[in-house]
């Protein structure tokens, strides 16, 4: 049984998978298994996953039976068949730095976190990007609370390394919020709300690729869902009527920390 389970979610990603998949067999921490799942690709995506599990036996393909329009329903069906007691989560067009599971398997056992996360930096086709050298020691961490979160979502799925129990445990990513693009800060909200801790590595472990046709691409509009998230989460702990008096000054917060958070730098 491998320690860590990898799930993609794939659609239509022939681009840039073949890269992705190359980042996460290329990691200094090697007893994983990956679960590829294709969400009914159109494209040459299948053809590429399959040539690449031909050299690597850690890596399998999965065909959902049907489009489910959004990857929640993927990476539901990639934690069903995993098997590691640590599941890792990547996009298609991400990019995992090479010390990335290494760092945070460590920072796992150091911790006893439920979720362990990353710094996340941005890039675009066609800038160079760097390997971030490996951190040497004790890397800085900080406490991802759950009143943390409800000010900006600071945990970036392609980042997550999370104990298998605990997802288990929060029930499956919601098919229903896949189509808003905000099932991932669902999930996170419901882990710490019921008492799960998440933690986050200060440096940067995945490259995060910009595309215009990025479902979170609209940062103002990814606001908007993030809000209603917010607003579900006080409804799931009875403090409705506490959050419309409260409403218009977590607009603001919540507005304002994300502003601030791309200002200054080009990382989550």
């Amino acid at each position: 049984m491998p320690r860590v389970s990898v799930v993609v979610p794939v659609y239509n990603a022939e681009k840039y998978i073949g890269e992705t998949l190359q980042s996460i067999s290329g990691q200094t921490f090697g007893d994983f298994e990956v679960h590829v799942v294709d969400d009914c690709s159109t494209d040459g995506s299948a053809a590429i996953v399959q040539a690449f599990c031909a050299t690597d036996n850690r890596f399998s393909y999965h065909r959902s039976p049907s489009n489910f329009g959004g990857p929640a329903g993927p990476r539901n069906i990639g934690i069903e068949k995993s098997s590691g007691q640590y599941v890792a989560f990547c996009d298609a067009d991400d990019v995992w730095m090479a010390h990335k599971l290494e760092t945070q398997l460590a920072t796992a056992e150091v911790t006893d976190a439920d979720i362990v996360s990353a710094v996340v930096r941005d890039f675009r086709d066609g800038e160079d990007r760097e390997e971030v050298a490996a951190p040497l020691g004790a890397v800085p961490l900080s406490e991802i609370s759950h009143a943390r979160l409800l000010l900006k979502n600071w945990i970036a799925l392609s980042s997550v390394v999370a104990r298998r129990s605990t997802l288990e445990a929060a029930g499956p990513f919601n098919p229903a919020r896949t189509h808003v693009a905000v099932e991932d800060f669902d999930m996170w909200l419901r882990i710490t709300q019921n008492g799960g801790r998440a933690v986050r590595v200060g440096v940067p472990l995945v490259y995060y690729r910009k595309l215009p046709t990025s479902i979170s691409a609209s940062k103002m509009m990814m606001i908007r869902k993030a809000l209603n998230m917010i607003g579900d989460d006080y409804a799931r702990r009875k403090k409705g009527g506490l959050f419309k008096v409260l409403r218009p000054v977590h607009w603001v917060l919540y507005v304002a920390t994300s502003a601030w958070m791309r200002a200054i730098r080009r990382e989550l």
